[in-house]
């Protein structure tokens, strides 16, 4: 069987390159050059990683340390600039890199806080932390609300993964176990809610006052 470490190191490396390519894809909406492309895919990419390291204490950062976490955000920015229009011709496909760069970064943050011996709830607030860190920052630069304020189907995805992971650890279940079901159990939930469009309810403010009916045009002289 696959190193735990191994299996760790390699799907950060294709969560990163999942969000990268969603930084890369969202900043196309805004025509950037390519240096303003490069900067959100980083910052959206890494972001989550050193938001996780920095809350657990591992300093400094895995994705400041390592080159290749830079040269995969680089090679995704390459292809989303090389064939922009195909990519963004499927409408929702940032949505869907960002959906499985969720599922693996949110699953990471959760397996390493349980392994530093968090409480639960910690660990789930490590998770979407991790998970949701990169949108959150991503979001921030465009200018737009943080898909995490929005009613879909996102911490809450990332929550009921790292549950389902502290289920598994708890019946006995190895960490590599634990690791993957958080991971596809957080994946499948946010695809699915964007497959069928689920939302959680809206909170509704007070209603409005009605507003004045506009008033009568004078008579002709």
């Amino acid at each position: 069987m696959l190193d735990t470490r191994d299996l760790l190191y390699a799907l950060d490396l294709m969560g990163t390159a999942s969000f990268a390519f969603s930084g890369a894809l969202r900043s196309l909406q805004r025509r950037p050059d390519i240096v303003g492309m490069i900067i959100l895919a980083t910052a959206t990419a890494i972001g989550g990683g050193i938001i996780r390291d920095s809350v657990l204490l591992n300093r400094p950062a895995a994705t400041l340390r390592d080159m290749n976490y830079l040269l995969v955000v680089l090679g995704s920015v390459l292809v989303t600039a090389l064939f922009p229009g195909g990519l963004l011709r499927r409408e929702r496909v940032f949505l869907y890199f960002d959906g499985v760069g969720l599922g693996i970064f949110s699953a990471i943050g959760a397996a390493i806080a349980w392994k530093e011996g968090m409480n639960p709830v910690s660990v789930v607030f490590a998770a979407c932390l991790t998970g949701a860190g990169g949108g959150v920052i991503r979001d921030v630069l465009l200018g737009q609300m943080p898909v995490v304020l929005y009613r879909e189907v996102y911490v809450s995805a990332v929550a009921a993964g790292a549950v389902a992971m502290m289920i598994v650890r708890a019946l006995g279940g190895g960490e590599q176990a634990g690791f993957l079901v958080a991971m596809s159990t957080t994946m499948i939930l946010r695809l699915l809610a964007l497959y069928y469009n689920w939302s959680l309810p809206r909170i509704m403010g007070p209603p409005q006052p009605p507003s004045e009916p506009p008033s009568p045009a004078p008579p002709p002289a």
